[in-house]
């Protein structure tokens, strides 16, 4: 995994995966925590989705609890409540820990990051790194001026900046090299107009060896929480 921006195993600083429903930020999010979970000692997965009821991290509490990751969004803990938009309140003490590194799932677009507000003073303390999720494929992102008008939306809602894109641009099972290089080209261009770098672009194990280093680091991923009837 050519990813060592979020890698690092001294970097305690939380990673926030924001960005349009639909992105891939779930995704990403166990993607990553299972990949760190075999260096790293502590990795939590933080589950701040509460406005999309598909897809979230929670789905795959299983799978993370097999790996050693510690999951953590739910006030309650049990499945009968686990689309209440109730918080647990340790999740501070997480994201504030030296001794967890912290993946964090927010929700779809300003509306769904509005959620980082109840926990900025910590993730301004740990200097947080957020990135933004894009699918260039979906239509809320498929332009540059719609990229940058959510990204603008996702910063005034939150009062954050974001620090880094990961070009999440797919078509799911369908998905080829010249999908993944035309995302990355695009965001290429909002990242001239914004100033905010690509830190990696996200395929599919099977296809990393066939897409050129024109695409920049690769982040490999394996599909694990849409069901296979979704691509029917």
């Amino acid at each position: 995994m050519n990813a060592g921006y979020m890698e690092t195993k001294t970097d305690d600083r939380p990673v926030v995966l924001t960005g349009h429903y639909g992105s891939g930020k779930s995704e990403l999010a166990v993607n990553l925590a299972l990949k760190l979970s075999r260096d790293a000692g502590h990795i939590a997965v933080v589950d701040l989705d509460i406005a999309n009821p598909y897809f979230r991290s929670r789905e795959a509490a299983d799978r993370l609890k097999r790996h050693g990751v510690r999951l953590v969004g739910n006030a309650y803990g049990y499945d009968i409540t686990q689309d209440l938009p109730a918080l647990s309140s340790s999740i501070k003490q997480y994201l504030g820990s030296p001794d967890f590194k912290c993946i964090v799932d927010v929700g779809g677009n300003e509306s769904g990051a509005r959620v980082l507000n109840q926990f900025s003073d910590v993730l301004r303390e740990k200097d947080a790194k957020l990135f933004i999720v894009v699918n260039v494929f979906r239509p809320e992102t498929d332009t540059v001026s719609k990229t940058i008008s959510m990204i603008k939306s996702i910063e005034a809602e939150t009062g954050q900046f974001i620090s880094g894109i990961l070009n999440n641009s797919n078509m799911l099972r369908k998905t080829k090299p010249h999908h993944i290089s035309y995302g990355f080209n695009m965001l290429l261009e909002v990242s001239k107009q914004t100033g905010i770098p690509i830190v990696a672009s996200c395929a599919c194990e099977d296809l990393c060896g066939e897409i050129s280093g024109s695409c920049g680091s690769l982040m490999p991923i394996e599909i694990l929480m849409r069901p296979g009837w979704l691509d029917m």
